[in-house]
């Protein structure tokens, strides 16, 4: 009992003191085993779904060196940018007679501008909506009879009385004529109309919609298609198939061809609609020094065309990941499709071609500090109409401070 008593008072007997080195090797380990284990889960997350893009594998021809009617130069920076912060996302510009200015916005809007007024003559969506589907996305408009004829990239084609006295939607994307093997097609974009009121137009994919247009364009998929619509008939048809994210279309001067750029390629196809090579089609313009977007007239023959974004002599990004398909598609698991965009090269370029689809001369902002990439060129009475479909104004530019 007393020795069981003297037990009790004598002290425990402390561990072994740790070395501060072990530790820290046991911490370092530790830490080191937690690490792995969130990678390895990370990159089985990682792994277990699948990318939102089926890239093909394609080669472009090395891009143009910037020489000759490509020199850069900086004759874009007179540009003025009218309405800025006013406006957002000017895509597309059509201009009447008296100078009115129309064009669709990235809420949904489409408007009229004369001088410094605004005026909301249509939407492609609800006013109330939330999300770029619900209010629609304006994208290619054009004048015709003194009406406006509007890309909605999510419903269809609308006809938009121009004073803001009601819309009509005359294509709708939901017809079954307008599907290709049951599949709707899902981002119409760019239009033009004969003086006998048939009209061409492209839908740049039938796999993504507008909003998610950056990984159509990383996919690069032959999901593309030009149409037809003839306004009095109303009968529709499909003219060319399995193009890649086609977008812009212009009519030739006799209307004895039609041009549509073709963005994810650097080219455009002309399709014949008269003579002995009707409804037959080649290209016009290959290997050009960017991707174009929007296709229009110039008042002196030949046409203007907008660069969405350059291919830079001798390395273009895009270009060298053409023909690694898995190195897209791992992209487009990293980065959200929105901020894709940021990955592009701020630099504004216009290209004009001749009537044979030369390369004639080149209007740049190497840098894009004023012009950062160019959807659309629209001509009138000697003024140039710069559109994008991000910035925040619309671009003028005196034709005469160039030639």
């Amino acid at each position: 009992m007393a020795n069981e008593q003297e037990d009790n008072n004598n002290p425990p007997i402390p561990p072994p003191l740790t070395s501060p080195f072990t530790y820290i090797r046991s911490v370092c380990k530790r830490s080191v085993q937690a690490i792995a284990l969130v990678v390895v889960v990370t990159l089985a997350i990682f792994l277990s779904y699948s990318p939102p893009i089926r890239p093909v594998s394609f080669r472009l021809p090395p891009p143009p060196k910037l020489t000759g009617a490509l020199t850069p130069n900086t004759r874009l920076r007179s540009t003025k940018q009218i309405l800025k912060s006013r406006i957002v996302g000017p895509e597309s510009i059509a201009v009447d007679s008296d100078g009115t200015l129309y064009t669709g916005l990235a809420d949904g809007k489409i408007i009229s501008v004369s001088g410094k007024k605004i005026v909301k003559i249509g939407h492609t969506g609800d006013p109330a909506c939330s999300t770029e589907e619900q209010c629609g996305r304006p994208l290619g408009i054009r004048l015709h009879n003194d009406t406006l004829y509007v890309i909605n990239a999510y419903k269809g084609i609308l006809k938009v009385d121009k004073e803001g006295g009601g819309q009509e939607l005359v294509v709708n994307m939901k017809d079954e004529a307008v599907r290709l093997d049951n599949i709707q097609t899902r981002f119409i974009n760019d239009l033009d109309i004969t003086k006998g009121g048939v009209v061409y137009f492209t839908d740049s994919s039938s796999r993504h919609s507008r909003q998610y247009n950056a990984y159509e364009f990383l996919e690069s998929g032959p999901h593309g298609t030009l149409f037809s619509f003839d306004l009095i008939s109303r009968e529709i048809k499909v003219l060319i198939t399995g193009l890649h994210f086609p977008n812009g279309v212009q009519l030739s001067p006799d209307e004895s061809f039609v041009l549509v750029a073709e963005c994810s390629r650097a080219r455009i196809v002309r399709y014949y609609l008269k003579g002995e090579l009707a409804g037959q089609w080649d290209y016009f313009a290959a290997n050009l020094p960017g991707f174009p977007d929007n296709i229009r007239a110039r008042e002196t023959g030949g046409y203007w065309v907008g660069m969405a974004a350059i291919r830079r002599h001798p390395f273009s990004l895009v270009d060298a990941l053409s023909p690694y398909p898995q190195v897209r598609a791992i992209l487009t698991k990293i980065i959200p499709h929105i901020l894709i965009k940021s990955l592009v090269s701020k630099y504004g370029i216009i290209v004009v071609l001749d009537e044979i689809g030369n390369i004639m001369d080149s209007l740049q902002d190497p840098g894009g500090k004023v012009i950062p990439s160019v959807s659309e060129v629209t001509e009138h009475d000697g003024i140039l109409y710069l559109g994008s479909y991000y910035a925040n104004f619309i671009g003028k530019l005196k034709l005469r401070d160039e030639y």
